[in-house]
């Protein structure tokens, strides 16, 4: 496989970075870009023995300046894979609860950090003729959660309408734009709060899953892995589920 480029964004995430470890076994130099200078820092110097690693700070929801360090990104390294996967939430609020900064802020997180990343790097993937763009979305986005609160579920379900957008605009391009949902996946954050319920709690959570269990860093990655491949070249605008039948 030919070693491409990738600009990971929210890259300290639990399973964005076991796909950066992943690429970088593979030798395909990082651009591992995230807000928690310490955690996307720590990633950089373990990865740095396998492959050319770059560690940038920034936050796609300060929209100038993450389109800045994007523009910048994309002109010095030329990414021809990138994988959106900022914007997780485990807070459970009832609708009647909610506020509308609750919306406004994962709208930011997930939607137009989302589309502020593509909307940059995409142009240079479609002058090379090549490009695979990954974004994460869950499987609340799918159906409903019991796990987060609409605010959350309503931009995840957005991501996959603008995935499956901007799969047609690109079609014939090289590009191809896809998402996966994501189920309960047992990352530090997820399995911590799991953790924090009492055991009667978490057992009714575990009943929930056809699988009866959260789904592994792992198991999440390797769906997002096969999309970054060259192998993705005839898949676009799909959503893959990742979710042990929680959803079918």
């Amino acid at each position: 496989m030919t070693a491409r480029t990738a600009l990971m964004i929210g890259a300290a995430g639990g399973i964005l970075s076991e796909v950066a470890r992943e690429l970088a076994a593979g030798g395909h130099p990082l651009v591992l870009f995230d807000k928690d200078e310490e955690a996307v820092t720590r990633l950089a110097e373990e990865l740095s023995p396998r492959t050319k690693v770059e560690a940038i700070v920034g936050d796609v929801t300060d929209v100038p300046a993450a389109e800045r360090l994007l523009t910048e990104i994309t002109e010095r390294h030329a990414p021809s894979i990138l994988v959106n996967g900022v914007g997780g939430d485990t807070r459970i609020i009832g609708y009647a609860d909610l506020e509308h900064h609750h919306f406004e802020q994962t709208h930011l997180e997930n939607v137009v950090g989302t589309w502020i990343a593509i909307k940059v790097v995409a142009p240079r993937m479609v002058r090379d003729g090549y490009g695979r763009i990954v974004n994460f979305a869950s499987t609340g986005g799918r159906t409903f959660s019991r796990f987060n609160n609409a605010a959350y579920v309503a931009s995840k379900a957005a991501v996959i309408g603008m995935t499956k957008q901007m799969g047609h605009e690109l079609a014939g391009t090289g590009v191809v734009v896809n998402v996966v949902a994501h189920g309960p996946i047992a990352t530090e954050r997820v399995a911590g709060a799991l953790e924090r319920r009492d055991e009667a709690e978490r057992k009714a959570v575990l009943a929930r899953l056809p699988m009866g269990r959260y789904g592994t860093v792992a198991e999440a990655a390797g769906s997002v892995l096969h999309l970054c491949s060259e192998s993705a070249g005839y898949s676009t605008g799909s959503v893959i589920d990742i979710n042990g039948g929680l959803y079918m």
